[in-house]
Protein backbone atom coordinates (compact mmCIF):
# COMPACT_ATOMS: atom_id res chain seq x y z
CA UNK A 1 0.00 0.00 0.00
CA UNK A 2 1.54 3.79 -0.11
CA UNK A 3 1.29 5.75 2.18
CA UNK A 4 -1.94 7.82 1.54
CA UNK A 5 -3.73 5.28 3.77
CA UNK A 6 -6.35 7.47 5.41
CA UNK A 7 -8.16 5.03 7.10
CA UNK A 8 -4.45 3.40 8.07
CA UNK A 9 -5.40 -0.06 7.32
CA UNK A 10 -2.58 -2.89 7.02
CA UNK A 11 -3.93 -5.40 5.03
CA UNK A 12 -6.79 -7.57 4.42
CA UNK A 13 -7.70 -9.71 7.57
CA UNK A 14 -10.73 -11.90 6.15
CA UNK A 15 -13.79 -12.35 3.70
CA UNK A 16 -16.43 -13.55 5.65
CA UNK A 17 -19.82 -16.16 3.52
CA UNK A 18 -22.93 -17.32 4.99
CA UNK A 19 -23.38 -20.78 5.06
CA UNK A 20 -26.12 -22.95 5.72
CA UNK A 21 -24.22 -26.15 7.16
CA UNK A 22 -20.95 -25.38 9.04
CA UNK A 23 -19.42 -29.03 9.45
CA UNK A 24 -20.38 -29.17 5.54
CA UNK A 25 -18.49 -25.90 4.48
CA UNK A 26 -15.26 -26.43 6.90
CA UNK A 27 -15.07 -29.90 5.13
CA UNK A 28 -15.05 -27.95 1.75
CA UNK A 29 -12.47 -25.69 2.60
CA UNK A 30 -10.75 -27.98 5.05
CA UNK A 31 -10.21 -30.83 2.95
CA UNK A 32 -10.66 -29.64 -0.97
CA UNK A 33 -9.01 -26.59 -0.66
CA UNK A 34 -6.51 -27.12 2.17
CA UNK A 35 -7.38 -24.19 4.12
CA UNK A 36 -6.78 -24.97 8.09
CA UNK A 37 -9.35 -23.75 10.63
CA UNK A 38 -8.23 -21.75 12.99
CA UNK A 39 -10.35 -21.08 15.55
CA UNK A 40 -14.46 -21.28 15.58
CA UNK A 41 -16.75 -20.15 18.11
CA UNK A 42 -20.31 -18.86 19.12
CA UNK A 43 -21.80 -15.56 19.24
CA UNK A 44 -25.20 -14.42 19.87
CA UNK A 45 -26.25 -18.10 19.05
CA UNK A 46 -24.49 -18.61 15.61
CA UNK A 47 -21.70 -20.07 14.75
CA UNK A 48 -18.50 -19.29 13.60
CA UNK A 49 -15.39 -20.38 11.81
CA UNK A 50 -12.25 -18.88 10.51
CA UNK A 51 -10.05 -20.34 8.15
CA UNK A 52 -6.61 -19.65 7.33
CA UNK A 53 -6.59 -19.07 3.33
CA UNK A 54 -3.13 -18.24 3.11
CA UNK A 55 -0.43 -15.19 3.52
CA UNK A 56 -1.90 -14.33 7.08
CA UNK A 57 -5.80 -13.92 5.37
CA UNK A 58 -8.91 -15.75 6.52
CA UNK A 59 -12.12 -16.84 5.15
CA UNK A 60 -14.50 -16.91 8.19
CA UNK A 61 -17.91 -19.02 8.00
CA UNK A 62 -21.17 -17.87 9.52
CA UNK A 63 -23.53 -20.95 9.53
CA UNK A 64 -27.23 -18.84 8.82
CA UNK A 65 -30.51 -19.53 10.14
CA UNK A 66 -31.83 -19.00 6.93
CA UNK A 67 -30.59 -20.27 3.22
CA UNK A 68 -28.28 -18.01 2.00
CA UNK A 69 -29.04 -16.91 -1.78
CA UNK A 70 -26.52 -17.82 -4.55
CA UNK A 71 -25.05 -14.56 -5.94
CA UNK A 72 -26.14 -13.02 -9.29
CA UNK A 73 -23.78 -11.41 -11.59
CA UNK A 74 -25.27 -8.03 -10.08
CA UNK A 75 -24.64 -8.74 -6.57
CA UNK A 76 -21.68 -6.43 -4.93
CA UNK A 77 -20.54 -9.69 -4.09
CA UNK A 78 -18.53 -11.31 -7.11
CA UNK A 79 -16.44 -14.23 -6.37
CA UNK A 80 -14.08 -15.56 -3.69
CA UNK A 81 -10.61 -15.91 -5.62
CA UNK A 82 -7.83 -18.26 -4.14
CA UNK A 83 -4.19 -18.71 -5.20
CA UNK A 84 -2.26 -21.64 -6.36
CA UNK A 85 0.82 -22.98 -7.79
CA UNK A 86 -0.91 -26.22 -9.86
CA UNK A 87 -4.63 -24.83 -11.00
CA UNK A 88 -4.75 -28.28 -13.23
CA UNK A 89 -4.61 -30.06 -9.75
CA UNK A 90 -6.56 -27.61 -7.55
CA UNK A 91 -9.44 -27.58 -10.38
CA UNK A 92 -9.21 -31.78 -10.42
CA UNK A 93 -9.60 -32.08 -6.60
CA UNK A 94 -12.98 -29.79 -6.60
CA UNK A 95 -14.22 -31.89 -9.32
CA UNK A 96 -13.54 -35.08 -7.74
CA UNK A 97 -15.30 -34.10 -4.82
CA UNK A 98 -18.20 -32.97 -7.10
CA UNK A 99 -18.69 -29.15 -7.19
CA UNK A 100 -19.97 -27.56 -10.58
CA UNK A 101 -17.25 -26.52 -12.23
CA UNK A 102 -18.66 -22.99 -14.24
CA UNK A 103 -15.34 -22.18 -16.41
CA UNK A 104 -12.38 -24.85 -16.86
CA UNK A 105 -8.59 -23.37 -16.94
CA UNK A 106 -8.42 -20.47 -18.81
CA UNK A 107 -5.47 -18.75 -20.20
CA UNK A 108 -5.29 -14.98 -19.72
CA UNK A 109 -3.08 -12.85 -21.79
CA UNK A 110 -3.61 -9.18 -19.71
CA UNK A 111 -1.01 -6.54 -19.60
CA UNK A 112 -0.87 -4.81 -16.25
CA UNK A 113 -1.26 -1.19 -16.90
CA UNK A 114 -0.04 -0.34 -13.33
CA UNK A 115 3.61 -2.00 -13.84
CA UNK A 116 3.77 -1.35 -17.61
CA UNK A 117 4.23 -5.50 -19.02
CA UNK A 118 2.29 -8.51 -19.56
CA UNK A 119 0.35 -10.14 -16.92
CA UNK A 120 -0.35 -13.60 -18.09
CA UNK A 121 -2.44 -15.80 -15.50
CA UNK A 122 -4.43 -18.89 -15.99
CA UNK A 123 -7.84 -18.54 -14.28
CA UNK A 124 -10.94 -21.35 -13.44
CA UNK A 125 -14.27 -21.20 -11.00
CA UNK A 126 -16.58 -22.81 -9.61
CA UNK A 127 -19.34 -23.28 -7.06
CA UNK A 128 -18.59 -24.03 -3.66
CA UNK A 129 -21.15 -25.93 -1.20
CA UNK A 130 -23.34 -23.03 -0.92
CA UNK A 131 -23.56 -21.88 -4.41
CA UNK A 132 -20.85 -19.16 -3.63
CA UNK A 133 -18.72 -18.25 -7.30
CA UNK A 134 -15.05 -19.69 -6.20
CA UNK A 135 -11.76 -18.35 -8.73
CA UNK A 136 -8.61 -20.52 -9.31
CA UNK A 137 -5.92 -18.24 -10.19
CA UNK A 138 -1.92 -18.97 -11.13
CA UNK A 139 -0.28 -16.66 -11.77
CA UNK A 140 3.71 -17.26 -12.23
CA UNK A 141 4.46 -13.40 -13.02
CA UNK A 142 4.31 -12.79 -9.21
CA UNK A 143 2.49 -9.43 -10.06
CA UNK A 144 -0.69 -10.68 -7.59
Amino acid sequence: MDGHRSAGVDGLHHVSIRVRDMDRSIGFYRDVLGCAVRTAFELHDLRFAMLAAGDGRYVELVETRTDPRTATEADVFWHLAFRTRDIERSLEAVRAAGFEILRPVTPLDLFNEAAGKPFPVRVAFFRGPDGEEIELIEDETGQT
